[in-house]
C-alpha cells in the first residue's frame, strides 16, 4: 500500500461533503491521511470499471447483431462455443468455459500490476503518469475530476442495482429494456 500524504488534508480532498456534517464519506472510519491515497486510487478504478460494467451489461443485448461477431466466429472453438451463443448479463457467467475466464483474469492482472500503477510520487491518485489530459495541477481541473469520481460512485450503484434486477427478473437488464420498450 501507498504510504505517501495527499497533497491537501482529507477535508479538503474533491468528493468530500462537508455539508453532511462530515468530512469525508467513511462510516467504517477506514480512512486516514496515510492510506487516503490508495483508497481513493481504488475508489477511481472502481468506478471507471463499473461505468465500462453497466454499459457492457446494457449495450450487447440491446444491439446484439451489430456488437457481437456473427454466428461463425468461435469464443472457444474446442467447446463449439460462438460468440453468439452467450447470453447476456450473469448467465454468461455459466457459459463461457474456466480457460476463458483464467485468460480474462490473467489479462486484468497484468494491466493493474503493469500499466494501472503509480510511477511518480507527484501523480494524483487514478493518474498513471500522464497527469489529467497531461496536466498535474488539480485544481485547474476540478470540476472534471469531481464529475469522474461521482460518475463513479453513481456507475457502482448502478452495476449493482442491475445485478440486483436481473436476479430478482431472470432476465438481463437488456432484455428487461427490450421488453419494456416494447410494451410502450
Amino acid at each position: 500500500p501507498n504510504k505517501m500524504k495527499p497533497p491537501l488534508k482529507i477535508s479538503e480532498e474533491i468528493g468530500t461533503s462537508p455539508t453532511l456534517k462530515y468530512e469525508y464519506f467513511d462510516p467504517l472510519n477506514l480512512a486516514n491521511e496515510y492510506n487516503f491515497v490508495t483508497y481513493r486510487e481504488a475508489e477511481l478504478k472502481h468506478g471507471r470499471i463499473a461505468m465500462l460494467a453497466v454499459i457492457g451489461n446494457t449495450l450487447p443485448e440491446l444491439f446484439r447483431g451489430q456488437l457481437i461477431p456473427p454466428k461463425n466466429v468461435f469464443l472457444s472453438p474446442s467447446d463449439g462455443l460462438c460468440f453468439m451463443d452467450v447470453p447476456t448479463g450473469l448467465k454468461a457467467l455459466t457459459v463461457v468455459p474456466i480457460i476463458g475466464w483464467l485468460q480474462i483474469i490473467a489479462f486484468i492482472g497484468f494491466f493493474e500490476t503493469q500499466i494501472f500503477i503509480q510511477r511518480d510520487r507527484r501523480d494524483l491518485p487514478g493518474d498513471y503518469g500522464i497527469g489529467y489530459f497531461g496536466v498535474r495541477d488539480k485544481r485547474r481541473h476540478e470540476r472534471s475530476l469531481r464529475s469522474e469520481l461521482e460518475n463513479g460512485r453513481l456507475a457502482m450503484l448502478a452495476f449493482a442495482a442491475q445485478v440486483l434486477i436481473e436476479l430478482i427478473t431472470g432476465d438481463s437488464v437488456g432484455v428487461n429494456l427490450m421488453t419494456y420498450f416494447q410494451k410502450v
